[in-house]
This record gives C-alpha cells, sequence and structure tokens, in this order.
C-alpha cells in the first residue's frame, strides 16, 4: 500500500513537472530522463510485490523489520520500552615466572608449585548483557548475564595471582596424620568423593556423586560451584507515591563498598583491589532504597539469604540455594556534602555493614564426621562485613584530579571441608588510590586546541593505587583443625587510562608489584609482579 502512495505522488510530481516544464521550455532531454526513473521504480515495485514472502513467523518477522536495520534504529516490544547494554572487556596479562607459591615447605607437605598460575596469557575477562525493561513507568525488570561467570571460580589467575577470592594452604604439620584436610588435589580430595566417599547412592551423603539426589544436596551445601552465567535478575518498583524510594526484589549485588559494588565498566584499574573482590558478587534478596536532595542523601536496606561464608569459601552465595533460615541485613548510607561546585568539586562518603547467622550445624557438626552430620556442616556462625569509604574529585585549578580510598573488615569461618572443626576468624584490607585525567583538567582547552599529539593528550588519565589485604590463610600451627593464621600481601598499582570514546571504549596499561609483608617461617616472597593491557568495548 505504501509503494502504491509513493507511486501516486511520484506521478503527481511528474505532472507538475510537465506543466512546469511546457511553461519555462524544459528540453525534450530532461523529461526523457524523469521518464526512465519512473521506469526504474515501476521495475522494482514489480520484482519487489513478485517476490513469495517467506512462510512463517521468520518470514513474517523478516517483512517487519525490513529496511528498519541502521545506526541508532529503536528496538521496540509488544509491551515497554526494552534497553539493551553490554560489556566485552578482553585482557593480555604477563606474569612474572616463580616455580613455587606463597608456602615455603615443599609440594609433598603442602605447598604449591607455581608455575600453573605464572603462564602469560589472553583472556576474555568480561563479557557481559544486560536487558532492562520498563515495562510501565513504576517497574522495571533487568536480566544481566556474564559468560565468563565474573571469573572468581575459573581457572585464570588472579590478579595478583596470590589473590584468589581465597587462596587454601596448610601447615606443615598438618600432615602429621592420616586426613590433610586442605589438600584439595588428589585422591582424598572429599569434594569430588574419592577413599572419604562412604557411598555414591546415598542422597543424605554429601560426600558422593552420581545421583540426582546427591548433587541437589552438593548445591545447596555449596560443594559444587552454583552456576554463575546468571548476574543480575531482580524486578525494582518505583512507586509515584513515594517518589524518593525504590523496592528490588531478586538477585543483585549487596549494597556493599564502593568499588565492589560499582559498574565494572566504569572501574579506575583493571581489576579491583583485593578487599572489593568479596562484594563483587551477586545474592538473593529484597532491598528499599530511598534518595532525597538530588542524591546528596540516599540510604539503602535489605534482606538477603547469605548462603556460604563471606570468606567466599564453599562454593560463594550466588544462585544457589539457601543453607539457613536466617536473612542477613545488609544496610548502606552515603552523603555528598559537596557536589559539582565549580570551585569546591565533589565529595562522596559512605559506610556499609552486612549481618547475618550462616550455618546450623552445631560446633562439631562438619563432612567429615561429627555431632550432628545434617546434610549443612556448616557450624552456625554470627558473621558481618563492613566497609568504609570516601571519593573526592576536587574543583577549581586542580579539576582533573581525583582521589579514592576504602576500609573492608570481613568476619566469619572456613568451612569444615577445609579444617575439621575451624573457628571464625576476621580479616582486613584497604586501599587509596589517586589518579589525573588531563581532558578534565585546566589544561583541557589547550590540549583541545593544539596539534594532533596535544587532542590525542586529551583522553590520557594516570593512575595510581597502594592495597594491603589478609589473602593468605594458613592452618595454625599450634592448633591447624581449628585455628586460622591470616598474612597480608600489599601491591602497588602503575595504570594508563585512554578513553578512546569515554568509557565505552577505552583501553588500559597496568602494573603491578606484589610483595609479602608478613615475617614467618611459612610464608615465601613469590615473585608475581604483573603486567596488564586490556581493551574495552561498553554499550
Amino acid at each position: 500500500m505504501q509503494s502504491l502512495v509513493r507511486l501516486w505522488v511520484l506521478f503527481a510530481v511528474l505532472g507538475c513537472v510537465g506543466l512546469i516544464a511546457a511553461a519555462e521550455g524544459v528540453s525534450d532531454k530532461d523529461l526523457s530522463d524523469v521518464k526512465k526513473e519512473i521506469e526504474s521504480l515501476r521495475a522494482r515495485l514489480a520484482k519487489k510485490n513478485s517476490t513469495p514472502t517467506t512462510a512463517g513467523p521468520i518470514g513474517r518477522a523478516n517483512d517487519l523489520v525490513d529496511n528498519k536495520y541502521g545506526p541508532n534504529s529503536t528496538v521496540t516490544t509488544k509491551d515497554g520500552k526494552l534497553t539493551m547494554g553490554g560489556l566485552v572487556q578482553v585482557w593480555w596479562y604477563n606474569i612474572q615466572n616463580d616455580s613455587k607459591d606463597f608456602r615455603a615447605v615443599p609440594p609433598v607437605l603442602g605447598g604449591q608449585t607455581g608455575e600453573v598460575s605464572d603462564n602469560d596469557g589472553y583472556r576474555v575477562r568480561r563479557a557481559e548483557l544486560k536487558f532492562t525493561l520498563d515495562i510501565t513507568p513504576h517497574i522495571t525488570a533487568v536480566v544481566m548475564i556474564d559468560p565468563t561467570g565474573q571469573d572468581e571460580f575459573n581457572s585464570f589467575p588472579g590478579a595478583p595471582t596470590n589473590q584468589g577470592i581465597v587462596i587454601k594452604g596448610q601447615s606443615e604439620s598438618s600432615f602429621s596424620g592420616s586426613m590433610p584436610f586442605n589438600n584439595l588435589v588428589g585422591p582424598r580430595n572429599p569434594i569430588f568423593g574419592g577413599s572419604n566417599s562412604s557411598s555414591n547412592s546415598d542422597p543424605a551423603n554429601p560426600l558422593g556423586g552420581g545421583t540426582t539426589d546427591v548433587t541437589r544436596v552438593r548445591v545447596q551445601n555449596g560443594t559444587v560451584v552454583a552456576n554463575r552465567l546468571l548476574q543480575d535478575a531482580y524486578i525494582n518498583y518505583h512507586p509515584h507515591f513515594m517518589p524518593e524510594h525504590d523496592f528490588t526484589i531478586g538477585q543483585f549485588k549487596p549494597p556493599m563498598s564502593e568499588e565492589g559494588w560499582r559498574n565494572t565498566g566504569q572501574l579506575d584499574f583493571a581489576e579491583r583491589a583485593m578487599i572489593n573482590q568479596f562484594p563483587n558478587q551477586r545474592d538473593l534478596g529484597l532491598m528499599v532504597h530511598g534518595t532525597w536532595w538530588e542524591g546528596r542523601f540516599q540510604y539503602w536496606l535489605g534482606a538477603f539469604n547469605g548462603a556460604g561464608s563471606f570468606q567466599n569459601t564453599f562454593g560463594g552465595y550466588q544462585n544457589r540455594s539457601d543453607d539457613n533460615d536466617p536473612f542477613d541485613v545488609a544496610w548502606r548510607v552515603q552523603v555528598r556534602p559537596v557536589w559539582h561546585n565549580e570551585t569546591w568539586g565533589s565529595l562522596e562518603l559512605g559506610v556499609s555493614r552486612q549481618d547475618g547467622v550462616h550455618g546450623e550445624a552445631k560446633r562439631g557438626g562438619n563432612f567429615l564426621g561429627g555431632d550432628p552430620l545434617d546434610g549443612l556442616g556448616f557450624t552456625e556462625t554470627h558473621a558481618f562485613r563492613q566497609w568504609a569509604w570516601a571519593w573526592y574529585r576536587p574543583g577549581s585549578i586542580m579539576r582533573g584530579f581525583w582521589l579514592r580510598g576504602e576500609i573492608g573488615q570481613m568476619k566469619d569461618r572456613l568451612q569444615p571441608i577445609f579444617q575439621n572443626d575451624p573457628n571464625s576468624f576476621e580479616r582486613h584490607g584497604w586501599y587509596a588510590a589517586v589518579g589525573y585525567h588531563l581532558g578534565q583538567s585546566i589544561w583541557a582547552d589547550d590540549l583541545e586546541n593544539g596539534g594532533w599529539f596535544w587532542k590525542m593528550m586529551k583522553d590520557v588519565e594516570f593512575a595510581f593505587r597502594y592495597e594491603q589485604f589478609q589473602n593468605m590463610i594458613l592452618e595454625d600451627l599450634d592448633n591447624p583443625s581449628v585455628e586460622t593464621d591470616r598474612f597480608k600481601s600489599e601491591a602497588m598499582t602503575v595504570g594508563f587510562n585512554y578513553y578512546w570514546k569515554g568509557h565505552n571504549v577505552r583501553s588500559q596499561v597496568n602494573y603491578i608489584w606484589v610483595n609479602e609483608l608478613e615475617s614467618d617461617a611459612r610464608i615465601r616472597e613469590v615473585h608475581n609482579n604483573t603486567f596488564i593491557v586490556t581493551h574495552q568495548v561498553q554499550w
């Protein structure tokens, strides 16, 4: 129908052109050219109308989207407004070679080779795809997937390499008995069965394997890694009668820390600080958020499943069933006493905390025996974690600079699969960072008006971060089945960021110096300085 309308319009225009031509004395050649254009249009329309439409829903979809594709074209849905976003981040990394890890004991006594985690290579660090549907003016649904699983539980080395979410280790004395509890490789590994698996068909036996019931028990207990493809999956309700509040239910990050909670594509460095790799995980829960004075004061309050352990052992707590009845309570308060002020700049201060009771077993309940073995195997623990931070971007002649600092602390226990009956313990860490973005500095206009080299420098940012964290844990020498010792590492990162198109297209170069700070016969200095080059595209 539209094609016929266009043809009639063209005929009308041609008639007008003919009248004008007669009046103005237009040449026959000009009229002949117009006639040729009309014949060409007729031929294209006839060919299009004679082409059969593909049958079925695919054919109908092709008809609907025909001639609709192109830059900035609108994606429409039957109901609501759908927005699609994503992040692709690719790394190349080079790690200083070391034949041993941080444990100063031979591999046969619990030390491990460092050769597995110091190989250079490429890595798809993040591959996020996010769908946001505004189904009504007050209800939004969000789903975000990442096939990399955000990498916490896969085979790639951490940055730095002695910073996994948690590192298992043991003292030499822990091997005096017949059961090396912390030996996570080899035939005695209770996670994968072996000599300690009394039955592969008993659905109540979390050490067994091979049946659907046992698999269910393992997932509930955290003895297997949950599916981490699903990241965010939640519904947000922002009622019109409470414009300063919104409510969220589903799976999302608890409101912990600043850098840990920040959008991954907005990080200042290739990787979060060691202490902030912990809050970069999701949990299932319900949360209310309030904001006043254009975001100058905000608060969050939520209740979450809190499965597993804040030490992130035993499978983590993302996308898995709960292992206890109580909910964790998490809250966050954020204030901005100065914000977008031409002279004083922007300042943000915040604090967050999460408290919960993890596990349901009585003292002594564990996977290797005890009273009772109740299928949960995690001693009831009153756990907490908390962070406080400050972020400042000055104005006036100091604009272009930014400063960040954060301190974090957590208390929980390891699962009894790592130690026979571990006590709860506390770990803490902190970081401070500074950066300078030339494109936001007092030199920005001069750089923009300079030659090609100076224009290129406008998109450059320099950054530096110093951090410490008790990232190494070992069984205590005197009481290895109960007590856990903690040891600090420090890392210094020099960063170079180039913003090809803001954060949407950005390249980063980071070099990380890593040092072990503790003086202990069981700890050795690991040669694991790391060089990372990343490139990201987000939309």
